[in-house]
């Protein structure tokens, strides 16, 4: 079992960093509808989102890396975690063991596992800014979107905001105003895993080598 207690400072601190796929940056309503952990190479601890909005449109394999292996806090992941739960106005969350479809790049089938999932993050409205990212490699583009901040979805207020008790939003609109694009081109072939990822993977084939902890 995994437990993680909100952290107010990070959860402001995280605004200042950075019926189809959602492949378009800016802000979405709508409902988390997977929270499971995922555990990296190197032993670092995420939680990886599945995000469906209001419209329909999905965005897959949205990781939030919070903690490395000798259980420090990565600053910038558990503080959009932090930012996500005062939106849901949770303090503390739990895993607890499931069994989830996953993909098995050994079968290439979606085959049941039993993972640890975040089941007070799920199936809660909530407001969430994406960010879209591409990278190339051998004339073909990836395309992953990236959390960039939560918010509520009834008044568009976030965390700082929240958690300060302002009544007005303002945040968002200035971190919509100032989002990019992404393009990150890899120039070396991905891992033996990328070749059998699963369909609709996105960018999510390279993250475990994208961690840099």
């Amino acid at each position: 079992m995994t437990t993680y207690q909100r952290d107010d400072q990070l959860a402001i601190q995280a605004e200042g960093k950075f019926g189809g796929r959602i492949e378009t940056s800016g802000a979405y309503t709508g409902r988390l509808t997977l929270a499971k952990e995922r555990i990296a190479r190197t032993g670092s601890k995420g939680i990886e989102f599945s995000f469906e909005s209001d419209e329909g449109q999905v965005a897959r394999y949205l990781t939030l890396w919070v903690a490395r292996a000798n259980g420090e806090k990565i600053e910038y992941g558990y503080g959009l975690l932090s930012a996500l739960m005062t939106c849901l106005g949770l303090d503390r969350i739990e895993s607890r063991p499931d069994t989830v479809d996953e993909w098995q790049a050994d079968t290439g089938q979606w085959l049941p596992t039993r993972v640890e999932v975040f089941e007070d993050l799920v199936n809660k409205p909530i407001g969430i800014l994406l960010q879209r990212e591409e990278r190339e490699w051998e004339g073909k583009t990836q395309v992953g979107m990236r959390i960039v901040e939560f918010f509520d979805p009834r008044d568009r207020r976030t965390a700082s905001e929240i958690l300060a008790g302002e009544r007005d939003a303002r945040v968002l609109d200035r971190l919509i105003a100032s989002l990019r694009d992404n393009v990150l081109r890899i120039a070396a072939p991905p891992p033996p895993a990328a070749t059998s990822a699963a369909p609709d993977a996105g960018l999510a084939a390279f993250a475990d080598d994208d961690i840099p902890f």
